[in-house]
């Protein structure tokens, strides 16, 4: 009887661990990761002014950024903030090289949680808050999982000023490439499986004359919940440790 008393412990307390952090979080809502770029960047005030579907590849590079498209620049400048495999620096702190002599640019700011739908007309640095992008420009990545209940498409609304690509289970479904003003973009996945699928969405803004970003589900019956922060993991990998020594102490004793 002890140890199925422990056991149902252990229990209670792990379904807490797991889903406190869910419990905070609203619903519909993806985690949001911020990042700076200096007006200097290479890159900055230079790629005005063009609109493509189709200026990233469908698969994310191999350090999770998205891949630029040869040719699929829509008519606009080729950026220069690229790895030698394609993929897109402005999200990297530690890649990009757009700085003077190769340093970077990239600064990261801060992360947080935000609700869905997202709707930010003035999307400017430090995260989100800033008046104006007279001094630097704005990026982030929105993450998370979203739940189908079916087998089904997901459809998406984004509008964004400048660029913001948005990635399921790793492959592109939204490009909204190239530096514009800001105008409803729809589009939706092929066909998934019930359950879970990661969410990615890369914005960034390189010109000075506005920063937008309005996304949303359209596909009713999807929830969406945030990537989990690194100290949550951390907090539930203690929780697992000590109620494994909790267990431990308990068998010894009833021994």
């Amino acid at each position: 009887m002890r140890i199925r008393g422990i056991q149902i412990l252990a229990g209670a307390l792990l379904a807490a661990f797991v889903l406190a952090p869910l419990a905070v979080a609203h619903a519909d809502s993806l985690s949001i990761t911020y990042f700076t770029i200096a007006h200097a960047d290479q890159d900055g005030g230079r790629l005005c002014c063009s609109n493509s579907s189709d200026y990233v590849q469908s698969a994310l590079g191999i350090n999770g950024l998205p891949v630029l498209n040869p040719g699929g620049e829509g008519g606009g400048p080729t950026p220069l903030d690229v790895l030698g495999d394609g993929e897109l620096t402005w999200w990297s702190p530690t890649l990009n090289n757009g700085g003077s002599g190769g340093s970077s640019d990239v600064v990261e700011t801060g992360m947080g949680v935000v609700s869905l739908p997202f709707a930010n007309p003035n999307f400017y640095a430090p995260n989100g808050t800033g008046p104006n992008d007279a001094n630097f420009y704005q990026a982030a990545i929105l993450s998370g999982t979203l739940n189908a209940p079916t087998s089904e498409q997901i459809g998406f609304s984004i509008s964004s000023d400048d660029m913001a690509f948005v990635y399921l289970d790793g492959v592109n479904v939204c490009d909204d490439g190239g530096v514009h003003g800001a105008s409803p973009v729809l589009c939706s996945s092929a066909t998934v499986a019930a359950g879970n699928h990661s969410l990615e969405l890369f914005y960034v803004d390189l010109d000075p004359t506005g920063a937008v970003l309005d996304f949303s589900i359209t596909t009713e019956g999807i929830t969406a919940t945030p990537t989990p922060e690194p100290g949550t993991l951390v907090l539930l990998g203690s929780g697992l440790l000590g109620l494994a020594g909790l267990a431990r102490r308990k068998m010894v004793r009833g021994a």
